[in-house]
């Protein structure tokens, strides 16, 4: 999926198109860990609309994680800082 979207980026970049892996965080579903994960389907539905509506291609290839207000430095793995994720 990784250099699909990378290949897909280039090929579609100057037709307007962008395309991104985007990483909706650890979503508290059935099969997300139900309470054990961070954050509810809302917050990252949200967190996730909000990266996929910005103006822009900025994005475009990368790999970004969702922005959740109060998790950008948290402990652990699980940080939703807005940046990109390594390949």
């Amino acid at each position: 999926m990784n250099s699909l979207t990378v290949q897909y980026a280039l090929d579609y970049e100057k037709e307007g198109f962008t395309f991104m892996a985007l990483s909706p965080g650890w979503m508290k579903t059935e099969l997300g860990g139900g309470e054990m994960a961070d954050l509810t389907p809302e917050e990252g539905a949200k967190a996730s609309l909000d990266v996929i509506f910005r103006p822009g291609q900025e994005l475009n290839g990368q790999f970004p994680k969702v922005l959740v207000k109060g998790w950008e430095k948290a402990k652990g793995n699980n940080q939703y800082d807005g940046s990109n994720s390594a390949w």
